[in-house]
């Protein structure tokens, strides 16, 4: 077994049956000091004996782990059932009472809230699981700020439907997160991989065909030479799109304040066009980019589930994107017409946001099995999820989570001991005691929520 597991993991004990009794916590106490921590060099009974439990003591643990998680489950419960009144009973209401007096705005408003309602809450979970887990703060990181996107998208669409005056305003917002995310993407791509340098040298050791394009894009790009070449066009490819998304964002918002700018609208005159011409091209080459850098990086993240990460940034981004401009497009040449009290201009605005308050209630839940927090979990806990996958039993959710390992010595054979947080022996053949270095840098502990937020920020 190496000798490179973090001792803040770590706590030896030898026994001369360690191969075939573990331990007990009573041997502890009991003044067995063969069981000791040579990394403070005191004993467990020493540790033990100076450190006695009192009353306050007691008290403080019975609060900590029965009041407050029983506390905990009973607001959860109320918020639950509130929440199922509200989408399933008041919403409804309210959508069903505005179709009566023939409000389309206020019906949809009311519908689309029911969906944002559910998105939401799904959306946070994820989320929070990460931010209470942060060992892997480079990574995690980019992984928040895609989580992000679904609860973001979903209440700037369902607000737009309520402040149809402001649509075009809220819908900067979406769209200058939506490239802050995709460039996120990209940056995570490359983390996963250990980095530039390191993702580049594996790139070098590929197949040259995957640098090969088809007739247009050769035309005008070349092909690429497989390493540090191949990599930076391919980010660079990504991140034009970005940048395009951003300009083209505000030079939107202008042209609107000058009642400038109108959607649908096809003429040599007509700056939408011009917009709409532009963008296309951007986006149709950043997904030509990205599907080229998953192909060529998909063995190295296989064990990172790629292609579902991959097929939710397509979907939302480019997707939506697509969904929109087909939209217009419908708009533009009469097949939307005015419905209630919305004419033909308002319902082709109207229609993306409600549409995108539905669907972002599937990728929130596709998010928590392409970004799971459990791919990030620390190396112990990651060979215990493993475990419980096979079907070996729910530890995970046993009071055994955090994991201390001791090994013991009997002619000269290593036997490792799990304890957990109380210094007892827990006897688990289960967990792979062969460690294995992460491939990418993680945290012994997980940072604090409050930290782990604020590096959700840092660059």
């Amino acid at each position: 077994m190496s000798n490179t597991i973090s001792d803040e993991h770590l706590l030896y004990g030898s026994s001369p049956l360690a191969s075939s009794m573990s331990p007990t916590r009573s041997q502890l106490i009991s003044g067995d000091d063969n069981y000791y921590n040579p990394q403070d060099g005191s004993s467990p009974t020493s540790l033990l004996h100076n450190n006695p439990s009192t009353d306050d003591d007691d008290k403080s643990v019975l609060k900590q782990r029965f009041y407050i998680p029983m506390l905990t489950r009973i607001l959860t419960a109320i918020l639950a059932i509130s929440l199922i009144g509200v989408v399933f009973c008041v919403l409804p209401y309210f959508a069903v009472e505005a179709g009566k007096k023939g409000h389309m705005n206020q019906t949809l408003y009311w519908i689309a809230g029911c969906f944002v309602l559910i998105t939401v809450p799904i959306s946070v979970l994820g989320i929070v699981q990460h931010l209470v887990n942060w060992y892997m703060p480079q990574v995690q990181k980019f992984v928040v700020r895609i989580l992000f996107m679904v609860p973001i998208f979903s209440i700037q669409s369902w607000f737009s439907l309520f402040f149809h005056s402001a649509s075009p305003y809220l819908t900067a917002i979406r769209e200058l997160y939506e490239a802050f995310v995709l460039s996120s993407f990209v940056y995570y791509i490359i983390e996963l991989s250990g980095g530039e340098d390191q993702l580049a040298n594996k790139l070098r050791m590929k197949d040259p065909k995957l640098g090969h394009h088809g007739c247009l894009v050769r035309s005008q790009c070349g092909n690429w030479q497989m390493g540090r070449p191949f990599l930076l066009n391919c980010k660079y490819g990504v991140l034009q799109f970005v940048f395009f998304k951003i300009v083209t964002t505000i030079v939107v918002i202008i042209l609107h304040s000058q009642d400038a700018f109108h959607k649908g609208e096809w003429g040599w005159n007509s700056s939408y066009m011009y917009l709409a011409i532009i963008m296309n091209v951007s986006i149709g080459y950043a997904l030509y980019c990205l599907v080229t850098l998953y192909l060529a990086t998909k063995d190295e993240l296989k064990e990172w589930n790629p292609i579902w990460k991959f097929l939710c940034i397509k979907g939302i981004i480019f997707a939506t994107f697509w969904q929109n401009f087909l939209i217009q497009v419908l708009y533009s040449v009469g097949v939307i017409q005015g419905f209630g009290d919305w004419d033909a201009a308002m319902v082709a605005d109207g229609l993306p946001a409600f549409l995108i308050c539905i669907e972002m209630l599937g990728f929130a839940v596709l998010h928590l099995y392409a970004f799971p927090h459990t791919d990030y979990l620390h190396y112990l806990q990651r060979h215990e999820q493993s475990f419980n996958n096979n079907g070996g039993g729910s530890l995970l959710s046993s009071p055994f989570r955090g994991r201390r390992m001791g090994r013991g010595n009997d002619n000269n054979t290593e036997t490792l001991f799990l304890f957990d947080q109380d210094n007892n022996v827990v006897n688990d053949s289960s967990i792979d005691t062969e460690y294995q270095p992460p491939t990418v840098r993680q945290l012994d502990r997980p940072m604090s929520v409050s930290r782990a937020l604020v590096s959700t920020v840092n660059p």
